[in-house]
């Protein structure tokens, strides 16, 4: 599973009012493992169902994904996924909802309380432990929310535009923070987003997108250093390539040129 993501020309139809409405496809591309790719695009093009697809959670209406040589299956071990809504449970501690995973699959309680605890303590979130989500903030239930989808030391992580309902400033502190939890393991990363800054910022690899049905109109490779900070997006460089991405969306029509 951890010799790379291959796409084979997956698409993707929906019966929609007695049609068949192409959604997505056909997309064809190989992801590199370890690396951060981003999927940008407008609503509706796909991203969330080429992710999906991606990690098995939907089954595509033709072509095939293959994770190592082997096709991905639904609930297939080793994939962690943080949502745009956190889905944490109210009724459980912070600490209870990270462990889920762990009590899903038989994992030795002792070893995972202790991953547990460290990942909170990375995502800076260590001394609400025992309290109930309910009592965080939005920013805060992401980050047990991404301590959740690593506990199991996923190879695959999915995030579904998981900082698209928070403020700009813990956006960007989320952008900051996830890098570094990133770079600390080898787990490779399908993010979802609406922001091509963003995109770029946190990514090796940005793929854009079409209107629906969509395909990749353009795979944009991010050859800019680690760690990347904030200030970066002031660099040109950084700014060349949010320019690229935003040039195929004005092509496209889906910007006013």
């Amino acid at each position: 599973m951890h010799d790379g993501i291959v796409i084979e020309a997956v698409r993707r139809n929906y019966a929609a009012d007695g049609q068949n409405v192409a959604a997505l496809g056909p997309v064809s591309v190989s992801l590199v493992p370890g690396q951060t790719t981003a999927i940008v695009g407008p609503s509706g093009c796909g991203k969330s169902t080429l992710m999906r697809i991606i990690g098995g959670l939907d089954k595509p209406t033709a072509g095939r994904v293959l994770a190592g040589g082997e096709p991905v299956r639904e609930g297939m071990p080793g994939v962690g996924v943080v949502f745009q809504r956190d889905l944490l449970l109210d009724w459980r501690t912070v600490l209870g909802n990270v462990l889920l995973p762990a009590e899903m699959r038989g994992m030795d309680r002792r070893e995972a309380e202790r991953r547990a605890r460290a990942l909170l303590d990375e995502l800076g979130v260590g001394e609400f432990a025992a309290r109930r989500p309910w009592e965080l903030s939005g920013g805060m239930r992401q980050r047990v929310s991404i301590a959740r989808a690593l506990l199991c030391e996923p190879w695959l992580l999915l995030l579904d535009e998981p900082f698209s309902a928070l403020d700009a400033i813990t956006r960007d502190q989320m952008g900051v923070l996830l890098q570094r939890v990133m770079r600390a393991g080898k787990t490779s990363c399908v993010f979802i987003t609406h922001s091509i800054p963003e995109a770029v910022l946190l990514s090796d690899r940005v793929l854009v997108m079409s209107p629906r049905p969509g395909v990749i109109l353009d795979d944009v490779e991010v050859d800019l250093p680690r760690p990347r900070g904030l200030a970066l997006r002031e660099e040109p460089a950084f700014n060349a390539l949010v320019r690229r991405i935003r040039t195929q969306f004005e092509r496209s029509g889906v910007l006013a040129a």
